[in-house]
C-alpha cells in the first residue's frame, strides 16, 4: 500500500509522460543547486562554498555520463532507428503437472541478450480462470497464490488512483467492476468454466459482450487479433516489461511475461506473430516493474517479476534504478488459474 502511495505522489512531482525524464529533473535540479550555491559563494566571498558548488556540479555531470555509458544492452538496442525482431532460443515445453507446461525463451539481437520471456501453457479443461480485484492493493502475486491455492497468478489489466480502481471493465464471479461506460477496439479475456476465449471488441458493445461470462478482463492492445493483425501503435518512448495472455491454435491458454524494457507494444506483437508459440490471438495486460508471473505446480516453483518501465530513452537514472534495486509490487488486479478438482 505504501509503495503505491509513494508512486502516486512522486508522479505529481515527476509526471510519467513522454516529455519528462526523471534523470533530467533530478540531475538538472542538482546542477541548478550547484549554480545557485556557486553564485552565493561569490556574492558573500566564501571561496570554499564556490569550490564545493563546482565539485557538486562536476560530480553530477560525471554521474550522468557514467550512467549513460552503463546503459543496458536492451536499452541501447531498443532505441536504434531500426530495431530487428529478436531471435529466440529454442522453445521447449516441460510438463509440470497434467495440463500445465512451462518454458523460457532467451531473446537476442545479434549476439546480445535483450530480454527473457517466461511462459506457462494451460489446458482450460484442467484449470479454471478467475479475475480478482483487491481495493486495498496489499497482496503481491505470491500472496494471491497462497490465499487462493492457485497454480498460476499474473497481473491483469490497468488500474489507477489511490483507490486502485480498474480502468477497464471486469467481471468477477459474475459481478461487474470497473467503469460503467466504456468503448474498446481491442479485446477481452473471458472464461466460463472450461470455456475460455479472447474476444475482439471492435464494433461490439463491451458490456453486452462480457455480461455473458462470469469472468472477464478487458484490456488493450490486441497484440494478435483474431484476423491476424497487430493493433498496437508503435511508440518508441514507452519501453517496459510486458505481460500478455494468448490462445494457441489448440485452444490452450498461454501466459507470457518479459523481464526487461526492450519491447514496445508494437514490437511485442510483431514478435508474437512470428514466434514459435503458435498463437491464434493475444491480448496485452498492464506492464512495467509490476508485471508478475507466479507458478506453483508439483515440485516446480516460479516467482518472476519485471524490472523496467520508462517513457524517455535518455532516462538512464530510472533504468539504473530498475536494474539494481528490484522491488516486488502489490497487485490490485490479477488473473488466476486454479486446478480443477479431480
Amino acid at each position: 500500500m505504501f509503495q503505491w502511495k509513494l508512486q502516486f505522489w512522486l508522479s505529481k512531482i515527476l509526471p510519467n509522460d513522454t516529455t519528462v525524464s526523471y534523470t533530467a529533473r533530478i540531475f538538472g535540479l542538482l546542477l541548478a543547486l550547484s549554480l545557485m550555491v556557486f553564485v552565493v559563494g561569490l556574492i558573500i566571498r566564501r571561496k570554499w562554498l564556490s569550490r564545493s558548488a563546482i565539485g557538486l556540479g562536476l560530480s553530477v555531470v560525471l554521474a550522468w555520463g557514467v550512467l549513460f555509458a552503463m546503459r543496458p544492452a536492451w536499452l541501447r538496442i531498443a532505441l536504434q532507428e531500426k530495431v530487428p525482431v529478436p531471435a529466440s532460443s529454442e522453445l521447449q515445453w516441460e510438463m509440470r503437472s497434467p495440463g500445465l507446461e512451462t518454458a523460457e525463451l532467451e531473446l537476442r539481437v545479434k549476439n546480445e541478450v535483450v530480454d527473457r520471456m517466461v511462459l506457462v501453457r494451460l489446458d482450460p479443461q484442467r484449470y479454471r480462470f478467475s479475475v480478482h480485484w483487491d481495493t486495498t492493493a496489499t497482496r503481491k502475486a505470491e500472496d494471491w497464490q497462497r490465499e487462493l491455492g492457485a497454480a498460476v497468478v499474473v497481473n491483469g489489466s490497468y488500474f489507477g488512483g489511490l483507490d486502485h480502481a480498474p480502468l477497464t471493465p471486469l467481471r468477477l464471479s459474475g459481478k461487474p467492476a470497473g467503469p460503467a461506460s466504456y468503448q474498446s477496439t481491442h479485446g477481452v479475456f473471458v472464461a466460463n468454466g472450461g470455456q475460455v476465449d479472447i474476444l475482439d471488441l471492435k464494433g461490439r458493445d463491451v458490456f453486452q459482450t462480457i455480461n455473458a461470462y462470469p469472468e472477464a478482463m478487458v484490456s488493450y492492445p490486441l497484440l494478435v487479433s483474431p484476423d491476424g493483425e497487430n493493433r498496437a501503435i508503435e511508440s518508441k518512448v514507452w519501453l517496459a516489461s510486458r505481460n500478455f495472455v494468448g490462445l494457441d491454435h489448440e485452444g490452450r491458454v498461454v501466459l507470457g511475461t518479459t523481464e526487461t524494457g526492450f519491447f514496445t507494444l508494437k514490437r511485442l506483437g510483431d514478435f508474437l506473430k512470428q514466434s514459435p508459440l503458435n498463437l491464434r490471438v493475444a491480448l496485452n495486460f498492464d506492464g512495467g516493474p509490476l508485471v508478475s508471473q507466479v507458478v506453483r505446480a508439483g515440485d516446480f516453483n516460479r516467482e518472476f517479476h519485471g524490472t523496467a518501465e520508462m517513457t524517455d530513452g535518455g532516462d538512464v537514472l530510472r533504468a539504473f534504478w530498475h536494474a539494481h534495486f528490484e522491488s516486488t509490487w502489490t497487485l490490485p488486479v490479477v488473473l488466476v488459474a486454479t486446478p480443477v478438482a479431480p
